[in-house]
């Protein structure tokens, strides 16, 4: 077990790299707009005004305050998220059923181990790299402000926000652990996968637009909304949510891979 999990991450390794030069190009133009951002902000409130509520928030810039170092990093992290919770719910969807698009499967899983700790290595090691990948967007958010301010009170709502982040990376990873589980091939997991995310991105777009926080639930993404724990922190009762969601998904990921077809 402990073999596939090394051998796994070395497998990903030069996709750590793309990814976090990715995560890191977004937050350095980010960094670099601000100044440009804050000089004209009557302008942009204007522009803003001009744009639909559905709009704003597909443009992740709806009811935020960008005068304020924190208000930017709301926006930035919704551009962030866009990039991570793809690569969690694709690391998910990918990490188990791509031996089947490589066609090493059979040698994969007729090897002396337990089908159950085959998938469950390959689970650590996806878990592995969406906190890697988690503290380098965290990394770069605080890089990012550490220019803006000097505020201590930002960079402690930056941590709480990137705890948040991880959160959900873990919910869509177990998401895209059963869609990896319930698919026969990898196209169609990770197709699935790709469906899953955006449904769950739909249903954040409608909590928000009706304005109801009571409707939080129905998508993974709104269990840790960055502009909630930047006002009231992280919320026990969505914690709890996200930890049952994993283990549904990991119980639902083992039972269907002990009897699925890996050839």
């Amino acid at each position: 077990m402990e073999a596939i999990f090394r051998n796994e991450l070395k497998r990903i390794r030069f996709a750590f790299i793309i990814w976090s030069v990715v995560i890191w190009g977004v937050a350095l133009f980010g960094m670099l707009e601000y100044p440009v951002v804050s000089q004209n902000m009557d302008m942009v409130a204007e522009a803003l005004l001009l744009i639909p509520k559905i709009g704003q928030l597909i443009f992740g810039v709806y009811n935020v305050d960008l005068t304020q170092p924190i208000g930017y990093h709301m926006v930035m992290y919704y551009w962030l998220g866009l990039i991570v919770f793809a690569h969690a719910m694709y690391s998910g969807a990918s990490i188990i059923s791509k031996e089947s698009r490589d066609k090493t499967a059979e040698y994969l899983f007729t090897k002396p181990y337990k089908r159950s700790s085959i998938v469950w290595a390959k689970i650590l090691a996806g878990f592995a790299s969406i906190l890697i990948i988690g503290v380098v967007t965290v990394l770069a958010s605080l890089f990012v402000m550490l220019i803006i301010t000097h505020d201590p009170v930002v960079y402690m709502q930056i941590l709480v926000s990137g705890i948040g982040m991880f959160f959900t990376q873990c919910v869509l990873l177990s998401l895209g652990f059963l869609c990896s589980a319930v698919f026969r091939t990898y196209k169609s997991a990770t197709m699935g996968a790709a469906i899953v995310l955006l449904a769950c991105y739909c249903l954040m777009f409608f909590v928000q637009f009706v304005d109801n926080p009571a409707l939080n639930f129905l998508s993974p993404l709104m269990f840790f909304g960055v502009s909630d724990i930047v006002a009231n922190g992280l919320h026990i009762a969505y914690v709890l949510l996200a930890a049952t969601v994993i283990c549904v998904c990991l119980y639902l990921t083992q039972r269907f891979y002990a009897r699925k077809d890996m050839m």
